[in-house]
Formats: structure tokens, sequence, C-alpha cells
């Protein structure tokens, strides 16, 4: 049982230890390991990409302008293919879509950031991995 234990405590200090954070200016996450990629496209918008290039993230962060965030939503959905654009349930305003991009699996969220922008992120590849759940959980935009 102790062996176990050591293994189980020595295996989670290396995930830990390989864990690496990524700062993109108006956004920050952390990649499960070394590799990851990251491509700026203007002041809010970067691309985040796995090694293998088998998951990519679009985090883009917009103005509102006047524009309800459900009509922004509606017309992300709509570029992507989906026709499934759904309000989350929770706290403040969301919707969520899937789609393709490329032949490849699309997942979205939109989201009110406040202070008169939105958020868009969005997962191409295989959005329900775990690799997938572990950084779209540790993004946060910057205020």
């Amino acid at each position: 049982m102790k062996k176990i234990l050591a293994l189980a405590a020595t295996l989670a200090m290396v995930a830990t230890a390989s864990a690496a954070p990524v700062d993109a200016g108006f956004f920050t996450a952390e990649t499960p390991s070394a590799g990851w990629t990251l491509q700026a496209d203007g002041e809010n918008s970067a691309a985040l990409a796995s090694p293998d290039k088998a998951i990519v993230f679009t985090v883009t962060k917009m103005p509102a302008a006047g524009t309800p965030l459900h009509d922004a939503a509606s017309r992300m959905a709509e570029a992507h293919g989906s026709q499934d654009l759904v309000r989350m349930e929770g706290e403040g305003e969301a919707w969520e879509y899937t789609g393709a991009a490329n032949g490849q699996p699309l997942y979205a969220q939109v989201f009110d950031l406040g202070g008169g922008a939105y958020g868009c992120i969005t997962i191409v590849g295989d959005h329900g991995s775990d690799a997938a759940t572990d950084v779209f959980n540790s993004i946060e935009f910057k205020k």
C-alpha cells in the first residue's frame, strides 16, 4: 500500500511539474505539458495548439459594440456551420455550440466578460479529452 501511495504522489508531482503556464497578453492558461504553441492573431485573438496539433484552441476577446450576446454567438455559430446554439445554465449569460472546422469537430462557448467585451473559446479537435478539458478550465481572461 505504501508503494502505491508513493507512486501516486510521484506521478502527481511529475504531472504538476510538466504543466506549462501560457500568457497571451489578454488571457492566461495552463497546458498539460511543454510543447504547446501560441500564435497571436492581433491583440485580442490567439491560437493555442497541442504539440501534435490534435487540439487547437482559439481564444478571442471582442468588443460588444452594442450587439446582444445572443446575436454575436449566433453569428459565430453560423460561421462554423452550427445549428445547435444553446444558452448555458449558470451565472451570467453564456452560449455554446458545436460545429466543424477543416473536417474536425469543434466546440465553442461565447460569454460576457463585462466591461463591454465578449469572450469566445473555441476548441477544434478532441474537445472531450482530459487535456482539452484541463486547458479549457484553466483559461482566464485578464481584466
